[in-house]
């Protein structure tokens, strides 16, 4: 059987196959016939740190001024023990990916820049519209992934995108290039 597959925001459809259903539980699953990445979800590449200026983790010693600074392995240490690291992100900002609920509903994940502006807080670019005091994902690494608040979000467009503010519970210090 043929079926459409629709959007609503942006506005865009597809045509599939259904591929297996379940009259009982009213699922289907679908086949896609285009090969196109229609829900815009993106799984970033085995190497997409390359060549972008990494995140650490410092210790409480050395974000009082110490010039040593280790990278997060994301280990089961205690919450006092995360709350005492800051996250260095260095001055220009990095990319990062963001995971999360969009305000329609939808899980979205967006790659960009994202830039510090803040003790706790950084600001992005992304497409689709988020509310406020969601709950999102930074992902600046294979093993440092951080919780984060939406804090503001931009009443116009830039550059066809929302600019959202981001709250984190770590402190972020910025690192001078």
């Amino acid at each position: 059987m043929e079926v459409r597959v629709a959007m609503l925001a942006p506005y865009k459809w597809r045509v599939g196959q259904v591929v297996w259903a379940d009259s009982g539980e009213r699922n289907t699953g679908s086949n896609s016939i285009a090969r196109k990445n229609f829900w815009g979800i993106y799984f970033p590449p085995e190497d997409w740190e390359l060549g972008v200026p990494a995140v650490t983790v410092a210790s409480a010693a050395a974000a009082s001024g110490a010039s040593q600074t280790r990278v997060a392995m994301q280990t089961e240490a205690s919450e006092e023990s995360s709350q005492t690291q800051a996250l260095q992100i260095p001055e220009g900002g990095t990319i990062a990916i963001l995971r999360g609920i969009a305000s329609n509903g939808l899980p979205f994940q967006e790659r960009d820049l994202i830039l510090p502006v803040g003790e706790r807080d950084a600001t992005m670019l992304i497409g689709p519209m988020v509310g406020l005091g969601s709950k999102l994902q930074v992902i600046f690494s294979k093993n440092c992934v951080e919780d984060a608040v939406v804090t503001a979000t931009s009443h116009s467009r830039e550059y066809d995108r929302w600019r959202i503010w981001l709250n984190f519970s770590r402190v972020l210090l910025v690192a001078k290039g």
